[in-house]
C-alpha cells in the first residue's frame, strides 16, 4: 500500500474520490436534460441530443469543467439547476474516516480539484470539506485542467511541494498520468468513484475502492 512514512503532501481530488460521483453523474446524464427540455420545450430526448454531443467534444479540457461556459453555451442556470438535487451530495464510504485520520498527522491535506468554485459551492453546505483542509486549489485559477502539465507546473509554485513526497488521489487516470509526468511520486486511484456504477479498470495505477481503505493499519505508519 501507500508509503505514508514518506509523503508530507496529500492532494485530493473531490467528485469521485471523496464526494459520490453519482450527483454529477446523475446531474448531466439524467437531470439537465429533464430540466432542459422543460424549460426550452421540447423532449427529453431532444434536449440529449443536443447535450451530450457538446459535452464529449470538450470531455478532459478546462471547459468541460466550467459552470459558466455550460452556463452560455446552453443558455440555462446550471447552478440552479444543480442546487434542485443537492440532497444527492454526498461522501463516498470511508471518506470522513480518512480525513478523520489524516487530520491526526502531519501531513499538508489540499483539495485539488477540477471542479468549478460554483460547483464546490453547492456541495460544500452538504459536507463541510473545509474542516479538514489546509488549502483549495481549482484548475479554473490556473487556466489549466489537471490533465495539463501548466497546472501541475502552477500548482507547484502555489503550493511548494516537493513531488517526490507528495500523494494525488484520484479517480481520473488521466489526471494521474498527469500527475505522474509531473513527477508526483505517490498516487493512488479510486476504482468505485460512483456508488450507483460498477468499478473501473485503474489500470497500472495503486488502486482503492474507496478512501476508507488507504488508512494504514498500524500506528507506526501514522506519520
Amino acid at each position: 500500500m501507500l508509503d505514508w512514512a514518506n509523503i508530507d503532501t496529500v492532494m485530493l481530488d473531490m467528485d469521485g474520490t471523496l464526494l459520490d460521483l453519482h450527483f454529477d453523474t446523475y446531474y448531466w446524464l439524467q437531470h439537465l436534460p429533464e430540466r432542459y427540455g422543460q424549460i426550452k420545450g421540447m423532449t427529453e430526448q431532444q434536449a440529449r441530443n443536443i447535450i451530450y454531443p457538446k459535452l464529449m467534444a470538450l470531455r478532459g479540457q478546462l471547459n468541460w469543467y466550467c459552470l459558466d461556459h455550460w452556463q452560455a453555451e446552453f443558455d440555462i442556470d446550471i447552478v440552479a439547476l444543480k442546487r434542485e438535487i443537492d440532497h444527492k451530495v454526498r461522501f463516498l464510504p470511508g471518506t470522513e474516516d480518512f480525513l478523520h485520520w489524516l487530520q491526526t498527522t502531519d501531513k499538508q491535506i489540499f483539495l485539488v480539484t477540477n471542479a468549478h468554485h460554483q460547483s464546490l459551492a453547492v456541495k460544500q453546505p452538504h459536507v463541510r470539506l473545509d474542516r479538514w483542509l489546509h488549502g483549495v486549489y481549482h484548475s479554473h485559477d490556473y487556466g489549466y485542467a489537471k490533465e495539463e502539465q501548466g497546472f501541475w507546473q502552477a500548482l507547484q509554485i502555489d503550493i511548494g511541494y516537493d513531488p517526490a513526497r507528495s500523494l494525488m488521489v484520484d479517480d481520473n487516470l488521466q489526471v494521474l498520468a498527469a500527475a505522474e509526468t509531473a513527477g508526483i511520486g505517490h498516487l493512488l486511484a479510486i476504482s468505485e468513484p460512483d456508488s450507483q456504477r460498477p468499478a473501473q479498470h485503474t489500470g497500472d495505477f495503486l488502486s482503492v475502492a474507496n478512501l476508507g481503505q488507504a488508512i494504514p493499519l498500524t500506528i507506526g505508519e501514522n506519520t
